[in-house]
C-alpha cells in the first residue's frame, strides 16, 4: 500500500505565525474544501503512520471492488 502526499497551504498572510489553511492538494491535485474546515493532522509517532482527518466536497464516490471500476 502506497500513502497519499497531502499538501495542507495557507495562501493568506501569515503575519501572526500561526497557519489558516485555506487549500488542500491530494497528490498533487486541488481539492475543494468548505470554509471553516477543520484539517487535523493526528499525533506522528515513530511506530504509527501519519494520518489526516478533513472534510471536503466530492462531486461522485465510489465504492467498489477494483475489479469492478
Amino acid at each position: 500500500m502506497k500513502g497519499a502526499s497531502i499538501e495542507i497551504i495557507d495562501r493568506g498572510s501569515s503575519d501572526s505565525g500561526i497557519l489558516v489553511p485555506s487549500a488542500v492538494r491530494i497528490n498533487g491535485v486541488e481539492v475543494p474544501i468548505p470554509s471553516g474546515t477543520k484539517i487535523r493532522v493526528h499525533d506522528v509517532s515513530d511506530d504509527e503512520a501519519v494520518t489526516v482527518t478533513l472534510t471536503m466536497l466530492v462531486r461522485r464516490v465510489v465504492i467498489a471492488a477494483e475489479d469492478d471500476l
